[in-house]
């Protein structure tokens, strides 16, 4: 405020100043007539008049600039004032927008400020449930207590009790195994009678053979037939018979549904002839044939089975379940397994036996793998080799 009357007392001194001699000038200039540049003393006054003005004003910004700071700075350090506005502008900005995140998080913190209160009151209201729930055990308790000695008792006669029955159990169990043994000498006896002379068992396959595709029912029939005989004679040297009879028989339905089958199919079949019920040494040999899809299920080299077992000390039976788990795979693959049995393949004792052996060489986790040594179709028998090959190799 102040300084604003400075500025505008020093305006009007050096305005009424500057006018005054203005004036004088130009009354001296025309009075003398004086000209300038060869001008009338007409044009002369106008020019010191126009001369006296321009002198005013800059006499007076001059003054003003060097009595007022302000007036600096509004002449000579606008754009520098702007810019410094400009760059307070955004400082305000951004501290706006942190106070708003501030402000943000702190309605955030109030929030979960209120739930740990909730939270708070929950638990002391849970906790004074606690306390009552445990003044009500506390007197429970003795109630409990007598209730458990009682119990004691009751045990201690019960445990006499239990003595007596488990005497009586082994005695019980005693006779059971006598009755056991016994049993099994009988089954003996009676199945060294029985199966004394069984030459084939029930189910076991007695021939197999692959019949081609393309052929009719009647020649389908006559290779039926000649396969027949071929098992019939097989037979004959299983009973170390050098006669020429027929010992093996088939339904007559039995046989006309798989010439028809054969027949019919496109693709080679594979015929077997099974035994329809245990045959005995001499007598009869009751048979059914069966027709199956002669197919590549698996081809050399391919990797069947694969699985990772412990090494050390219990090898053998790790490797024996990959064997059982390799039979089912080949089972679910479409090999066909022994009736008997029920495996599809075997495997050479030696090669079983190193395998084991290199599995308990191991330490730690070793990969067994089941590869295919050749073609396997669906008849089997599956051909395989085993890998045995370190988890960390």
């Amino acid at each position: 405020m102040l300084v604003g009357l400075w500025v505008l007392l020093i305006i009007t001194v050096m305005g009424g100043l500057i006018a005054f001699l203005g004036d004088k000038i130009g009354t001296k200039v025309g009075k003398r007539r004086m000209s300038l540049f060869g001008l009338r003393p007409k044009y002369t006054s106008i020019i010191v008049t126009i001369v006296t003005g321009i002198v005013i004003s800059a006499s007076t910004l001059g003054i003003l600039s060097i009595a007022s700071n302000n007036v600096r700075t509004a002449l000579f350090g606008m754009e520098q004032l702007k810019a410094e506005m400009a760059q307070l502008s955004a400082d305000i900005e951004t501290k706006t927008k942190a106070l708003d995140q501030s402000n943000n998080e702190l309605q955030e913190k109030n929030k979960q400020l209120r739930q740990v209160q909730n939270d708070v009151v929950a638990t002391e209201s849970e906790l004074e449930e606690t306390r009552s729930a445990l003044s009500n055990m506390g007197d429970r308790l003795v109630s409990i207590q007598d209730a458990y000695a009682e119990a004691e008792h009751k045990l201690s006669a019960s445990n006499a009790a239990v003595g007596h029955l488990e005497t009586v159990k082994d005695q019980l169990e005693s006779h059971v195994e006598e009755l056991q043994l016994t049993t099994k000498q009988l089954e003996y006896g009676i199945n060294h009678v029985r199966e004394g002379n069984v030459v084939f068992r029930n189910g076991e396959v007695l021939a197999q053979a692959v019949i081609r595709p393309g052929l009719g029912e009647v020649e389908s029939m006559a290779a039926l037939t000649s396969f027949l005989k071929d098992t019939n004679r097989l037979i004959l040297n299983r009973f170390q018979m050098n006669e020429e009879k027929t010992v093996i028989y088939i339904s007559r339905d039995n046989l006309d549904a798989i010439a028809k089958q054969i027949a019919a199919s496109n693709t080679p079949l594979m015929i077997r002839v099974t035994a329809a019920a245990n045959i005995i040494y001499g007598e009869p040999a009751l048979a059914e044939v069966h027709a199956y899809q002669h197919t590549l299920v698996l081809q050399k080299g391919t990797v069947l089975w694969s699985s990772t077992v412990q090494g050390g000390q219990g090898a053998q039976d790790d490797v024996l379940a990959f064997l059982k788990a390799v039979n089912t795979q080949a089972k679910e693959r479409g090999i066909l397994p022994d009736p008997i049995t029920g495996e599809v393949g075997s495997l050479p004792g030696n090669e079983l036996f190193d395998t084991i052996r290199k599995v308990e060489l191991q330490k730690g986790p070793v990969k067994l793998e089941a590869i295919t040594r050749e073609d396997t179709f669906t008849s089997g028998p599956v051909q395989i080799q085993l890998r045995v090959i370190p988890a960390d190799s």
